[in-house]
């Protein structure tokens, strides 16, 4: 017996597939409201020396359903993740999760409906 335990996860989408199939049209705007939010709370978190980082946020459509929130430096992921020498400064990965956070929110949802 090598010790390793096998696991079985079974999930049952329906009800999001509903609320998905319901959308319609919406399921973009919706995801560009959460990426927005993504961005905002990103660049709030951001940490500054010369601005260059905070400053290179932003969100990108690339296509339906698609969003994307990065940033423009190529030392934006040894911030957020940080390096043998320095420590994380997360920014995005909590921004990303309060804004996931708020699909769960009935305010969201009722501003595409009203």
């Amino acid at each position: 017996m090598s010790g390793f335990v096998a696991i079985s996860v079974k999930l049952d989408t329906s009800q999001l597939d509903k609320i998905a199939a319901g959308l319609g049209g919406n399921t973009n705007k919706v995801l560009g409201i959460v990426a927005t939010e993504v961005l905002q709370g990103a660049i709030g978190a951001a940490p500054v020396d010369t601005g260059a980082l905070r400053n290179s946020l932003q969100t990108e459509n690339p296509g339906q359903g698609n969003w994307n929130v990065h940033d423009g430096v190529e030392y934006g992921i040894y911030q957020e993740l940080g390096t043998y020498k320095m420590a994380a400064h997360p920014f995005m990965v909590p921004s990303a999760i309060r804004a996931g956070g708020r699909l769960n929110s009935g305010a969201l949802w009722s501003a595409l409906f009203v």
